[in-house]
């Protein structure tokens, strides 16, 4: 028997994307539960706010990346990821630093290494570059703990897995 699909706005696809895929991992407690999980030590300020950057950036990618995947009309795809990043920008940015448009474009730069390699052909998958990436940008060098690596990557794959799946529950209007 095939599943109904749930009817909803762009808008209201954009705030359940963003309140139950990205807003969750964006607090502390989930910063520091994630930093723990994959060695990475917060000692003060500095070292939270660098790998909450960093995983707010990767979950970015992986949201837009999965998204694109799954989601096929280009126009409803775009007005809802402009929906969704005004959301997250509303929410996540302090205004009186940058405007949305200069925000956009640091998104995009900051990106931009994980979008490449999302693309990168790997004998086990993509996923393992995007972690290398992620090593370097946190720690400075790719670390050689296999274990941290395999539970970013299973990080990662399993929260596009059911991304994917939970889109493919919306009719969008």
């Amino acid at each position: 028997m095939k599943q109904q699909k749930v009817k909803v706005s762009r808008k209201q696809f954009a705030e359940a994307l963003y309140l139950f895929w990205l807003a969750p991992d964006l607090t502390e407690e989930a910063v520091k539960k994630t930093a723990k999980d994959l060695g990475f030590k917060i000692r003060n300020n500095k070292d939270l706010n660098k790998i909450c950057w960093e995983l707010f950036i990767l979950d970015m990618r992986l949201i837009v990346y999965t998204w694109a995947g799954v989601f096929e009309d280009y126009d409803k795809r775009k007005e809802c990821l402009d929906i969704f990043s005004h959301l997250v920008y509303d929410h996540h940015v302090e205004k009186e630093e940058k405007g949305f448009k200069d925000w956009m474009m640091l998104m995009t730069l900051g990106g931009l290494e994980y979008n490449k390699a999302m693309e990168t052909e790997h004998p086990s998958t993509p996923l393992w570059v995007v972690a290398n990436v992620f090593n370097k940008r946190l720690f400075g060098e790719v670390r050689k703990d296999l274990g941290s690596q395999l539970k970013l990557i299973t990080r990662m794959g399993l929260s596009m897995k059911y991304l994917a799946e939970a889109i493919k529950q919306y009719d969008i209007e």
